[in-house]
């Protein structure tokens, strides 16, 4: 299954807070989470646009981390290991100000 912990778009190309569904399921499952970075989706494809933008000079990245284990550790914990997987991959104008 495929997630979006978020729950929405950013508006301004930063990671959002998440939301703990996605990691409620994985830990009451005993599903590992394969964290993924999508680099510059927003450029791409900005908000409010129904399809993605040509190409041109615009290069979108999508990369997959190593899976995170949910046994043995708490729903927070797990969502913490992956936002930080997730902030790895991203440029510095897509981390969170955090």
């Amino acid at each position: 299954m495929c997630t979006f912990p978020e729950g929405t778009r950013s508006k301004t190309g930063r990671l959002l807070p998440f939301k703990n569904g996605a990691f409620k399921m994985a830990y009451k499952a005993g599903a590992p989470v394969v964290p993924v970075s999508i680099v510059n989706s927003g450029v791409m494809m900005p908000p409010g646009w129904m399809f993605p933008m040509m190409a041109g000079h615009k290069v979108g990245k999508v990369i997959v981390h190593e899976p995170i284990e949910s046994e043995g550790i708490t729903e927070d914990e797990l969502a913490t290991k992956v936002r930080e997987a997730i902030i790895s991959g991203l440029p510095e104008s897509q981390r969170p100000k955090e």
